[in-house]
């Protein structure tokens, strides 16, 4: 609070030597009368007046009260505070002055004219209705040059707005801990030295504390001094003024828990960092789950990485037997030739026939397993020309028509794949035509994210049955003595772009016989995607 001086205190009084003039400015008077008085010092008058006009400049409200009990003076701030003027306050008792309010003020006056400086708060009530404001007064005893108290002086500083922001800040910090009780994760406030200002009941639990003996104590008591010298650059940072979170084990409570942590930074109305909310949020559960699935995966990969391993033996050792039972159906085929001996060319002919579709069949097993995984290189790919390349490299029979109905993109993926799916569904247009003459087209429509292609055919359809059915492996629409084939093509076409991140399904066209495959192709590579050659 400020302390009033006078005029002589402003010329380097002490406010103690202020206060005893204050107690005998009257007094004075008397004793420096006669013409040796305006020599060493004003006139006592002169002296009063001019402390009366340094004390009205004092904005907050006060009176000076002599050991009477009466009011000597007062400003205008005190006096307007009952609704009158100072000259009104003047040399009326202190009890008429304060009214119903003296009971409340009567001690702490009492206290000051016995000697004592007194500090107090109160509430007052405001003029017209207003709330109430809430002051801080001082009562200090005003001293003679002999030491007693000849008077006190009552100064009041007005701190309602003062009051209003702590009972804000109350409340807040009530909703705050309300907050902070409800939530299932251990929170902490952390001062600059990272010490505990605040502990919910889930971290006092987990640390076996209570909020007093938690108060105070410094995060390495929980922490332990080697985990804590591993987490203090963390706290730096958050000190610093950036956002941490990290996951780690150990917490209050759980050696072995795993936890993710959080440290943000707390500022003052300043801008300045004063401390650090802490959260620690246990995800031991969910790091259980993730590790099982680490371990399932990493089991599936070598069950995968075997499944290719088989799927490539079988291509390579077991075709050579076949290739040499076909050889030898040949050899028989040529002794026999010009011999009638009934069925025996017409049985060689069909186990040449069934050795080549085991031979295609463990291709096809082979392609199937590696479909999504031998990928190639991701490069710009024009799609126009990589489809012009598959129809030519096929070469259609005469008598069909295979082309691309507008323009196919250029776009970074991965070529190989994406060829595969277009030799299949093409082929398979081709190969189940039932006519010497047909069309396929092939076209593009530009989404979001996917490109869609479509392969349309004129062909007989797909009957409704067959449609949950088509993707499977080994599936085939006629027996394969009629068309040759495996029934592994369009499971291979399903397996590459579901490994794409896209899907393909078929339906009839609108108008007419036929079917259209289409097949949803990303613009950006699989995230999972990884080149593998063999």
């Amino acid at each position: 609070m400020s302390r009033p001086q006078s005029l002589d205190s402003a010329a380097g009084e002490s406010p103690n030597d202020t206060q005893r003039r204050l107690g005998t400015v009257a007094g004075a008077g008397a004793s420096r009368s006669g013409p040796g008085a305006a020599r060493g010092a004003d006139a006592p008058g002169v002296a009063e007046e001019r402390l009366r006009v340094l004390l009205d400049g004092i904005p907050n409200p006060f009176f000076y009260m002599k050991a009477d009990m009466t009011v000597d003076f007062s400003n205008e701030e005190f006096a307007a505070m009952g609704g009158r003027t100072a000259s009104e306050v003047a040399g009326k008792d202190v009890r008429a002055v304060l009214g119903d309010e003296y009971e409340r003020h009567a001690e702490y006056l009492a206290r000051a004219l016995a000697g004592e400086e007194v500090a107090y708060e109160a509430t007052v009530p405001s003029l017209g209705g207003a709330p109430p404001r809430y002051l801080r007064i001082t009562n200090r005893p005003i001293r003679g040059r002999d030491g007693a108290v000849q008077g006190v002086l009552s100064e009041a500083s007005d701190v309602t707005q003062l009051k209003r922001l702590e009972a804000q800040t109350k409340a807040s910090e009530a909703k705050f801990r309300m907050l902070a009780e409800g939530v299932p994760n251990h929170m902490l406030y952390l001062d600059r030295d990272l010490r505990i200002e605040f502990a919910n009941d889930v971290f006092l639990q987990a640390a076996g504390w209570t909020a007093e003996t938690a108060r105070g104590r410094h995060i390495s008591e929980v922490l332990g001094a080697e985990r804590y010298e591993k987490r203090i650059p963390y706290y730096q940072r958050a000190l610093a003024g950036e956002v941490v979170t990290y996951e780690s084990t150990g917490a209050a409570g759980s050696e072995s828990g795993f936890f993710r942590f959080s440290y943000r930074p707390s500022y003052d109305a300043a801008g300045d960092i004063h401390g650090i909310f802490s959260v620690a949020v246990d995800i031991s559960a969910r790091r259980k789950v993730e590790l099982e699935l680490e371990a399932k995966q990493a089991e599936l990969l070598r069950s995968n990485k075997d499944l290719e391993q088989f799927a490539y033996v079988a291509s390579h050792d077991l075709k050579a037997p076949l290739r040499a039972i076909d050889l030898l159906v040949q050899w028989i085929a040529e002794e026999l030739e010009g011999h009638q001996i009934g069925d025996v060319q017409e049985n060689l002919a069909l186990l040449g026939q069934r050795t080549q579709r085991l031979g295609r069949l463990l291709d096809d097993l082979l392609a199937y397993s590696r479909a999504g995984r031998k990928i190639g290189q991701h490069r710009s790919t024009d799609c126009q020309a990589l489809v012009r390349d598959v129809i030519q490299l096929m070469s259609p029979p005469d008598g069909f028509s295979v082309g691309i109905d507008g323009v196919l993109p250029t776009f970074e993926t991965y070529p190989t794949p994406l060829e595969q799916v277009f030799r299949n569904l093409i082929g398979n247009a081709v190969k189940h035509h039932p006519g010497p003459q047909g069309t396929v087209t092939v076209s593009c429509e530009e989404q979001a994210e996917h490109y869609v292609f479509a392969v349309a055919d004129d062909g007989p359809g797909i009957p409704d049955e067959y449609a949950e059915r088509v993707f499977e492996m080994f599936q085939t629409l006629k027996p394969r003595d009629q068309v040759e084939g495996s029934g592994m093509g369009l499971a291979i076409v399903n397996r590459i772009v579901a490994w794409q991140g896209g899907r393909v399904w078929f339906e009839s066209p609108e108008r007419g016989t036929g079917t259209i495959f289409r097949f949803e192709w990303r613009k950006q590579a699989p995230t999972h995607a990884a080149t593998e050659e063999r």
